[in-house]
Parts: structure tokens; C-alpha cells; sequence
């Protein structure tokens, strides 16, 4: 896969099998790749022939998988502040109430929707102020009621945040609406 991102939000359109999760975690480093090279913003992520392969937590990527990844033994709060490593004690009830989950803060994750569970992955992901996000198949688990509202909430996050943003998914219409510039991926 060979790309340059020139818009702020970037569709991998392609059906399943393609690779398209396979490059978000390559570009998150969860995944190393057997050469070339990975080069955020002028920065150096993985590069083969260089000997290159900066740790996963010091890419600064934030990637919210599609079963959000949320801890089953930690409340809200307590899966949103795990992102904060550095500073523990920081008040995050402002970004509780602004991602709307506030309410559910000392709720565990089975006791939640799938969009609260989105918005609480989302919410801990924010937090660490990534320089890209990487959304794979974030609507994949939820139901066609609750979609498009998630969809819409997801689309002011990441504008508001002005943060840049690879998606990946298999939906056409779901990429077109929310992506600057699609790449297709047979």
C-alpha cells in the first residue's frame, strides 16, 4: 500500500480481506511490516531499510477498534482515565459531559450501549491528544437505528477536534459521507 494523505479524513474503502485493518495497525504499529517505510507529518515511523520501528505508545495514534477495546472490569470513568498516564489526578468530568457520558461514568461496559461504548473508547483515545485516528469499522457492531446518529456525533468530534482521521471500512455510502478523499483496496 502506497499513499500520501492530503485531506484531514481518509477513507480505505474495500471488501473484507483486503488489508485494510492490516494497514491501520501497521500505521499503529501493532503490526510490523516486512519492509518500507511509514512517515507521519515528516516523522519517521517505520522505515525497513533504516532499521526504524518507533514503539506503538510513542506514535501518538490513536485507534479505536471495532469492539472499542474497553477494559469489562472498569467503570467508564475508569476505562477513560487510563488514558491518562502522565497525570492521574486530572479532572476529566468536562470530557466526560462533553462525549455525553458523564451519566454513565460508574457504569461497566456491559452495562452500556454500543454507542456509549464508542463514545467512552473515543473519549479515553481523545484524551492523549493523538496526531491521526484511526477508526476500523467503528459502526460494524451497531444497529442500523443507532448508526447514523453515532455516525454524526463521531464526524463533530473529529472535525471539531481537527484531528486527522484514516476510516476503514467495507461501506461505500459510510465512507463517502464521512471522508475528504476515499482509496479503494481490492
Amino acid at each position: 500500500v502506497d499513499f500520501p494523505m492530503d485531506e484531514n479524513h481518509l477513507g480505505l474503502l474495500g471488501p473484507s480481506g483486503s488489508g485494510k485493518s492490516l494497514t491501520l495497525k501497521c500505521i499503529a504499529g501493532l503490526i510490523t511490516p516486512d519492509s518500507g517505510q511509514i512517515i507521519l507529518d515528516d516523522k519517521i515511523l517505520f522505515d525497513s531499510s533504516k532499521n526504524i520501528n518507533i514503539r506503538p505508545q510513542d506514535r501518538k495514534i490513536g485507534y479505536l477498534f471495532q469492539d472499542y477495546a474497553l477494559f469489562p472490569n472498569f467503570t467508564v470513568e475508569e476505562n477513560v482515565s487510563l488514558a491518562m498516564r502522565t497525570d492521574r489526578n486530572k479532572d476529566i468530568t468536562s470530557d466526560l459531559k462533553e462525549m455525553h457520558i458523564y451519566h454513565i461514568r460508574n457504569k461497566y461496559p456491559r452495562e452500556i450501549s454500543g454507542g456509549e461504548k464508542q463514545r467512552t473508547a473515543l473519549c479515553r483515545i481523545l484524551l492523549n491528544k493523538p496526531d491521526i485516528l484511526l477508526l476500523d469499522e467503528p459502526f460494524s457492531a451497531l444497529d442500523s437505528y443507532i448508526k447514523n446518529a453515532i455516525e454524526d456525533e463521531v464526524i463533530r468530534i473529529i472535525s471539531q477536534s481537527k484531528l486527522k482521521t484514516i476510516l476503514v471500512s467495507h461501506d461505500k455510502d459510510e465512507v463517502y459521507r464521512m471522508c475528504d478523499s476515499v482509496i479503494s483496496i481490492k
